[in-house]
């Protein structure tokens, strides 16, 4: 239930004002595991820069992604 939330926020636009962090970590997660980092830096790229600031995993995530998604 969780991937299929992610799912639904990875197909939507523009900024993400209402989601359940849960998911968004299940997502990344899954995106890691099939080391898809385009999906992470773009689904963060949406958040608001306060949540990732504030929660330790999505933060490593992202930093994570990002430096991998350019090699």
């Amino acid at each position: 239930a969780l991937l299929h939330e992610f799912d639904q926020y990875v197909k939507s636009t523009g900024r993400l004002k209402v989601f359940r962090t849960e998911a968004v970590r299940a997502g990344f997660a899954e995106a890691w595991h099939r080391r898809d980092w385009a999906t992470v830096v773009k689904v963060a790229a949406r958040l608001p820069e306060a949540v990732l600031q504030e929660d330790p995993e999505l933060l490593m995530y992202y930093d994570s992604a990002s430096l991998r998604e350019g090699q």
